[in-house]
């Protein structure tokens, strides 16, 4: 596991030119929609630029495409010296090819002030082994880049059909701040063509799904009509838990009340002092998010050693601190709106 965050950073930055091969429009052979990012859900590992690329691109990535547009605006006229990136967002859901061979394309869009001037550019990630690609352009020039390759037509057209949705209104980002270093340990993408189910699940680095002393899991699941869908999981996680575990089930509680358009907002606290067939204790904080879109089940949970139920909530306080700290801003924005408040919006 310690590997891969070097090996990411590498692809991210190989690379700037990309060959040409005929244009076509629509879904390209082998092709598979992500409805969550791949490569693209690692934390940062250092914030450079506001937004999406800030929260899930690394450092030395952020820092290549801040270069590129300073040139692109250098050599602009009028030429402008003065930029600074003021936005940067995932402009389409990731792209899988499959077929002759397995590659990764992310598109983002980044704006920038320019001299005063607000300027748009679209940033083309293209990973593949040992040939991996950066590009980037402004979003306005008639680019023949997509003309000639299909993966970056097809992201584009992707991308009018996300800023349809968003400027409807009823599809939400999920502000996921993961703790640094975490890695992705599991990764479900949702059927093509549908929004959902979907999960991911993140564990520290060098620790695995399997044996992990801390978890981050985040489920999209598709919304049913009307409210009480998310108390309804939340209660049946907590009775099986208390099967499982001989322990009492604990409350649901509310932390906001539904409206006509998003329904309840919902927290629970699952504890079993001794896992069946371990040695250890599972503490977990899960909430539950009924947005118009999906709703959205969030959980930061710990291993802790075995004891009775007094004592693993005794031992457990200080990881359940961090964990409501954690729960505390994971929350949806609606994208056509305000989303100051979704500073790591998780890929979708």
């Amino acid at each position: 596991m310690s590997s891969v965050r070097p090996a990411i950073l590498a692809l991210a930055l190989a690379g700037t030119s990309l060959g040409a091969s005929a244009a076509d429009s629509g879904p390209l052979p082998g092709e598979t929609v992500t409805r969550i990012g791949q490569i693209a859900a690692i934390p940062a590992d250092q914030r450079k630029v506001p937004g999406f690329a800030g929260a899930w691109r690394p450092a030395a990535a952020q820092d290549k495409v801040v270069e590129r547009i300073a040139a692109l605006a250098a050599r602009a006229m009028p030429a402008c010296r003065d930029v600074h990136v003021t936005a940067t967002r995932q402009a389409a859901p990731d792209l899988i090819e499959t077929r002759p061979t397995r590659v990764h394309h992310a598109l983002e869009r980044w704006t920038a002030d320019a001299c005063g001037t607000p300027r748009d550019y679209d940033v083309w990630y293209r990973y593949e082994p040992k040939a991996s690609q950066l590009v980037v352009t402004e979003s306005a020039t008639q680019d023949f880049q997509a003309e000639l390759d299909p993966p970056l037509r097809r992201l584009r057209e992707l991308a009018t059909q996300r800023r349809t949705e968003e400027s409807a209104g009823g599809v939400r980002w999920l502000n996921l701040p993961l703790p640094p270093d975490s890695m992705p340990a599991t990764t479900q993408a949702a059927p093509a063509g549908k929004p959902g189910p979907w999960s991911a699940d993140f564990v520290p680095l060098g620790e695995s799904i399997r044996e992990w002393t801390q978890l981050v899991s985040v489920q999209g699941l598709p919304r049913i009509a009307g409210s009480g869908q998310a108390r309804a999981l939340l209660e049946g996680m907590q009775a099986a838990r208390a099967r499982a575990c001989d322990v009492p089930a604990g409350p649901v509680v509310t932390l906001q009340a539904g409206d006509r358009t998003e329904g309840e907002t919902l927290k629970t606290v699952l504890v079993c002092p001794q896992v069946p067939g371990t040695n250890f204790a599972e503490m977990a904080v899960i909430k539950a998010i009924e947005g118009p879109d999906l709703i959205y089940v969030i959980q930061r949970a710990w291993r802790l050693p075995a004891g009775d139920a007094d004592k693993v909530r005794a031992d457990s306080r200080e990881a359940q601190a961090t964990a409501d700290a954690f729960i505390d801003k994971v929350q949806l924005c609606n994208p056509a709106a305000d989303t100051r408040a979704c500073p790591a919006p998780f890929p979708r």
